[in-house]
């Protein structure tokens, strides 16, 4: 299990080029990849996105690489001379026709469109393949930050799961006093509905609705499951990855709401606010795992 957050860079320096890469992930729901370039990367973009896309599969992911040309031996300028020839034909036959004396000179074809072009000649494999080698260089050094930072979050995860743990022992605990502070409550209950000369079905519809609100067995024993299912995903016992973790955490927040809603006792109810807000952490969390 592994963060979706990291940084890497670097730069190398050959014979005929300067290149700096800058790797940056952060979290997302699904794989974004946009580059940033200062060298037309061409159909080596798509070789860069499955490569990325393949180790990284989610998170936004953002790739910066600029390439500094140490000297001019890619490239060839082109001179369109009929172009030129047009150009300046034009151009004395517009000075004739106006009465203006034209004196041409090679700066004034400068500006012109088409007359000067730079083109790119020459191979491009060696310099694909460094940044190529470089990048997959990036992609490990990034994933091992990424492992790092996901071996703390998931000792924060941990450290939370304890104090969940710790709060349902609590309410495990309390649960049977409670029970017997609600038998009182009933017995007194019972004392009123007899002097009143209730009748038989409205006392049963009384008893079913205080034992329905006070039973907790249930929703305790589920809590503990899926806290062990949990524990069991998050150290790799069970196969899932961090939607599935966050599946759970919603069933344990469920779980702990009917225990809050079920109960009048106070300690069990603040118990049941802990674990709502250790839940909430954990989910959060989870967002910036894969």
């Amino acid at each position: 299990m592994r963060s979706m957050t990291g940084f890497a860079s670097e730069m190398q320096s050959t014979s005929k080029y300067d290149i700096f890469i800058e790797l940056k992930s952060v979290n997302s729901r699904y794989f974004e990849f946009k580059v940033k370039s200062s060298y037309y990367l061409n159909e080596l973009e798509v070789m860069i996105r499955n490569i990325i896309s393949e180790k990284l599969n989610r998170g936004k992911i953002d790739l910066f690489i600029k390439v500094v040309e140490k000297n001019a031996d890619n490239y060839e300028v082109v001179v369109n001379k009929d172009l030129a020839k047009k150009y300046e034909k034009a151009l004395l036959d517009m000075g004739n026709e106006l009465g203006v004396v034209s004196e041409l000179s090679v700066r004034d074809f400068m500006s012109l469109e088409g007359i000067i072009n730079l083109e790119r000649v020459g191979e491009e494999e060696e310099l694909e393949k460094k940044v190529i080698q470089m990048l997959e260089k990036l992609i490990e050094r990034i994933i091992e930050m990424m492992y790092r930072e996901g071996r703390k979050t998931k000792e924060d995860i941990e450290s939370s799961l304890a104090r969940i743990d710790e709060s349902v022992r609590i309410i495990e605990n309390l649960y049977p006093q409670s029970l017997e502070k609600y038998k009182e409550s009933l017995r007194e209950r019972l004392q009123e509905m007899i002097a009143s000369h209730i009748d038989e079905n409205r006392l049963m519809m009384e008893l079913e609705m205080v034992a329905s609100r006070t039973a907790i067995n249930e929703e305790v024993v589920r809590l503990k499951s899926h806290i062990g299912q949990f524990q069991n995903v998050l150290n790799g016992k069970i196969h899932g990855d961090s939607k599935k973790l966050d599946f759970i955490g919603q069933e344990m927040n469920r779980e702990a709401n009917t225990i809050a809603s079920k109960s009048t006792d106070y300690t069990i109810i603040e118990n049941t606010i802990v674990i709502k807000g250790e839940i909430e952490k954990i989910r959060e969390q989870l967002r910036n795992l894969v």
